[in-house]
C-alpha cells in the first residue's frame, strides 16, 4: 500500500498528500489503477484528521489523478497509453495539462469578455475587438507587438495558413520551404495545387545562401518557415541568422508566412516578422500554448493585407468561433493562459531530460525546449520501415518522408514528447524505440 512522506513539504497539509501523489503518478510510482489507501489508514500514518485526507483525495480529483468508487476506494485513474497492448501515439504534439482541464470543468464560462447574445450571434470576420486586444496581448508575451487592427482571428493555425497563402499565392505557384517542412504545409499546398521547392538546412534551419539560390533560380516569391523550434527539426535560428534571411527576403522581394505555433517554448524572443514587419504574414494559434479542442488562431500582418485576409477568413467560414476567442480572453485576463503555457515549458523541459537519457547514444537533434526529437537512423533501416514496425509494437511515429518537400527523405523519424499523460508513460514508450533501434533481427535489416 502506498504511504507518502510529507515531511518538510510547504502549503497546507492535504495539498502536501496531492502533491505527493500527483509527484508519483509522474515517477510512475503509482500507476494506472493502483489504490490508494483508505481515508482512515493514511490519517493515523501521517497523525492527521479524516477531514484532511479526505480534502486530499478531493484535491487529487480536481486535478483529475484519482477516481473513487463508493464501498471500494480512492484509484489512480487509468491511462490507456500505459497499458501494455495498447497504442501510444508519439506522432501528434499536444501536452494536456489535465490538473489545469480539471479545474477549468466547473467554471470554464465563468469570465466572459462578451455578453451571450453576441457569443452566440454573428461577428466581423477579423474577429471581435476584444478578441483581438487578447490575441495581441498574447503575441506581445511570445515576442511580437502588435496593434489588434493588424490580427485576423483564424480557426487554428493550419486555417490560418490557408487564409495566408490564399491572398498571396495563385494556384501553380512555387512556395520555398525548408527542406524537411511541417507535414501541414505539404498537405496544405497539395489542396492549393501549390508547389514546394525545398531550401537546404543546417542546424539552425533555413541556410541563407541556398535560400537567395533558390530565390534566384525560380519564380517563387513567397516563403514558408518556422524559425523558431522548427517541425521536425526543433531548428531555432539565431538572431544572426534571422537577420541575414530578413537580409536575403528583402532583396529577393520575398512575401513571408512565419508559422510560429511553437514559439512560446523557445529561448529565442524574437521572431523573424519583427525584423521584416512590412513582408511577414505571421501565423500562430493557441493548439500547442493552451489547447487545440478550441480552435483559435490568427494571422498577425501588415496593414495592406488585413482586408483580403478578413474576405478568406469569411469565404471558408464566415467567421471564427466567438466562443473559443471568449474562452481564451478570460483566461488571459485571469492567468490562466500564462499559468498554462508556463506549466508546458517546464514539463517539456523535463520530458526533454528523460528522452536524452533513454535515448543516450543516439543521433538526434532536439532542443530542451522543443516538444519533438528528429532521431535519425541507423543505415540498415528506412524511415518507413522503422515506423512501421514500431506501430506493430504499439508506438506510433512519423517517419520523414511526412516532411519532405522533395521525394526523396532521410532516414530518420520524429518523436513527439507530450501524449503520453505521465513521463512514466513517455518513457515506456521511448524504451520501445530505443529496443527497436538496436535490434539485429531479420526483420530489421530489411530496406523499405
Amino acid at each position: 500500500m502506498w504511504l507518502p512522506n510529507i515531511e518538510g513539504r510547504p502549503g497546507p497539509v492535504y495539498r502536501a498528500i496531492a502533491n505527493a501523489i500527483d509527484e508519483d503518478v509522474q515517477k510512475g510510482i503509482l500507476r494506472a489503477g493502483a489504490r490508494l489507501p483508505p481515508h482512515r489508514d493514511l490519517a493515523d500514518h501521517l497523525g492527521v484528521t479524516v477531514t484532511t485526507v479526505t480534502r486530499a483525495y478531493v484535491e487529487a480529483a480536481r486535478r483529475g489523478l484519482t477516481s473513487g468508487h463508493v464501498g471500494r476506494g480512492t484509484f489512480i485513474r487509468g491511462e490507456p497509453e500505459e497499458h501494455p497492448g495498447n497504442v501510444v501515439d508519439l506522432s501528434i504534439n499536444i501536452l494536456m495539462p489535465d490538473k489545469e482541464v480539471a479545474a477549468l470543468e466547473s467554471r470554464v464560462f465563468q469570465r466572459r469578455a462578451l455578453p451571450w447574445n453576441e457569443l452566440l450571434g454573428y461577428a466581423r470576420p477579423q474577429g471581435h475587438q476584444r478578441h483581438r486586444e487578447a490575441m495581441a496581448a498574447w503575441l506581445d508575451k511570445t515576442g511580437l507587438p502588435i496593434a489588434p487592427d493588424r490580427i485576423v482571428l483564424t480557426a487554428g493555425a493550419q486555417h490560418a495558413m490557408h487564409a495566408a497563402f490564399s491572398v498571396v499565392t495563385q494556384p501553380g505557384d512555387t512556395v520555398l520551404v525548408e527542406d524537411l517542412t511541417y507535414s501541414g504545409m505539404r498537405s496544405l499546398a497539395q489542396q492549393m495545387h501549390l508547389k514546394l521547392r525545398g531550401v537546404a538546412m543546417d542546424a539552425e534551419g533555413l541556410r541563407p545562401d541556398a535560400l537567395d539560390t533558390a530565390s534566384r533560380t525560380s519564380r517563387a516569391r513567397v516563403l514558408y518557415c518556422m524559425p523558431r523550434l522548427q517541425n521536425p527539426t526543433s531548428a531555432i535560428m539565431s538572431e544572426r541568422r534571422r537577420k541575414q534571411i530578413a537580409a536575403v527576403a528583402e532583396r529577393q522581394r520575398l512575401t513571408v508566412i512565419e508559422d510560429d505555433v511553437y514559439g512560446f517554448l523557445s529561448p529565442e524572443r524574437t521572431p523573424l516578422a519583427s525584423l521584416l514587419p512590412d513582408r511577414t504574414l505571421f501565423v500562430t494559434s493557441v493548439s500547442k500554448s493552451l489547447f487545440p479542442g478550441i480552435r483559435l488562431g490568427c494571422v498577425a500582418a501588415p496593414s495592406p493585407f488585413i482586408e483580403k485576409l478578413s474576405a478568406a477568413v469569411h469565404t471558408t467560414m464566415i467567421m471564427t468561433s466567438p466562443i473559443g476567442g471568449d474562452l481564451f480572453c478570460g483566461w488571459m485576463e485571469d492567468g490562466t493562459a500564462t499559468r498554462i503555457s508556463d506549466w508546458k515549458c517546464h514539463e517539456i523541459a523535463a520530458r526533454q531530460v528523460i528522452a536524452r537519457r533513454v535515448l543516450a547514444g543516439l543521433r538526434m537533434q532536439s532542443h530542451q525546449s522543443s516538444a519533438h526529437i528528429w532521431l535519425h537512423l541507423p543505415q540498415r533501416w528506412s524511415s518507413d520501415g522503422f515506423a512501421a514496425e514500431l506501430r506493430a509494437r504499439g508506438v506510433i511515429i512519423n517517419a520523414s518522408r511526412e516532411f519532405a518537400a522533395a521525394e526523396q527523405h532521410p532516414a530518420a523519424v520524429r518523436l513527439c514528447l507530450g501524449t503520453p499523460r505521465t513521463r512514466a508513460g513517455l518513457e515506456q514508450a521511448l524504451t520501445k524505440v530505443v529496443e527497436l533501434f538496436h535490434e539485429r533481427s531479420p526483420a530489421a535489416r530489411i530496406v523499405v
